[in-house]
């Protein structure tokens, strides 16, 4: 997207507003994209730069606009909740030159969300693939994996506000769904894979998910265990100042839920590496990752608790999607040792 196509008047009016202060937008740089998103920088008038996120249209599950919204008002609150920079600023809707509280929607209507900019630090995905020769966990492993785990954890002590144990059952019951049913995760991610799939054919995708929804039932209605949640916790959305110090973006999909939504999926980035690679430095770096998050919030279930996560995890490092040239070997391998977890409701590695 060029700069001009983004209204500056526009986007200058609702930060004014929204910020009580005159502030006007006099360039506009895209700095990144994600499948589900572009990201752009906003220069203004005031020596401060903001963030925006649009989200793309495409068929993994943003096909309609009132989704789009749907889920960037999920985020926003999500990070609102947290308090961490870089802090939310606000959601705006534009129909070509007019904008509004919710104007009407339709597929012209350009949905943004605005934040404030951090732009110091490396991301943990990309660090993690500069660690792929390693052998043996250092210093540094430690200390990232501290600073991680910090993180995640302030996020899960905070509590849903309702007191009814039936609305806490409903909302915790909810983020377990949500993992299969949610546009952008599980069935979507099945609609890839073909009948005759080499490795993961239609016979083999209906034991799995049978076992998947075997496990929702199995751990539903454990809303002592409801937290906040990030909803989208992997490398790509966590970064590291030269400092060490960390800033986090892209909360999203699940706002409350069991904390194994979140370490599944963060831990799924040792697990699916190890599966790869067969090198134990990455199924040491996941045990040490688990186990600094049990010491730290006294969590002695979270290994059972991934397990629902980790169905979904295998299935993003398997689709053809995302990985068209995988070899099939792996693919069987990782399908296989997902099957045992699902079966036995607890992480296995092998």
């Amino acid at each position: 997207m060029e700069d001009h196509i983004i209204n500056k008047e526009i986007i200058s009016k609702f930060l004014s507003e929204k910020l009580n202060e005159n502030i006007n937008i006099i360039k506009i740089e895209k700095i990144g994209h994600g499948y589900h998103s572009d990201g752009f920088k906003l220069t203004a008038n005031n020596n401060k730069n903001y963030f925006l996120k649009k989200v793309k249209s495409h068929d993994l599950g943003f096909e309609l606009p009132e989704r789009k919204v749907s889920s960037l008002l999920t985020g926003h609150e999500m990070a609102k909740r947290v308090n961490k920079s870089p802090l939310p600023i606000g959601i705006t809707l534009i129909n070509k030159n007019n904008s509004g509280i919710l104007p009407d929607l339709n597929e012209e209507t350009e949905i943004y969300h605005i934040q404030e900019l951090e732009t110091n630090g490396k991301n943990y995905w990309d660090m993690i693939k500069e660690k792929e020769n390693k052998k043996i966990i250092d210093k540094e492993d430690i200390e990232e994996i501290n600073k991680v785990v910090d993180y995640i954890s302030h996020v899960h002590s905070i509590k849903h506000p309702s007191k009814d144990v039936e609305r806490l059952k409903s909302v915790y019951n909810d983020s377990l769904r949500s993992i299969l049913s949610h546009p952008e995760l599980t069935f979507m991610l099945l609609h890839d894979f073909k009948e005759d799939h080499e490795f993961f054919p239609r016979s083999l995708q209906k034991e799995y998910i049978g076992l998947m929804y075997d496990l929702v039932h199995k751990y539903k209605d454990k809303y002592e265990r409801l937290s906040a949640l990030h909803g989208d916790f992997w490398g790509a959305n966590f970064f590291f100042k030269e400092n060490k110090d960390t800033w986090v973006i892209d909360y999203s999909r699940i706002p409350w839920g069991d904390p194994g939504v979140d370490i599944g999926w963060w831990f799924s980035q040792y697990w699916a590496r190890y599966q790869m690679t067969n090198n134990n430095y990455f199924k040491e770096l996941g045990e040490l990752f688990l186990k600094t998050y049990e010491i730290k919030t006294g969590n002695k279930e979270i290994r059972k608790h991934i397990s629902v996560v980790l169905g979904l995890m295998a299935l993003i490092n398997i689709t053809p999607r995302f990985y068209p040239n995988l070899d099939p070997k792996i693919g069987k391998k990782i399908i296989e040792n997902t099957l045992e977890i699902l079966k036995n409701g607890e992480l296995k590695w092998n």
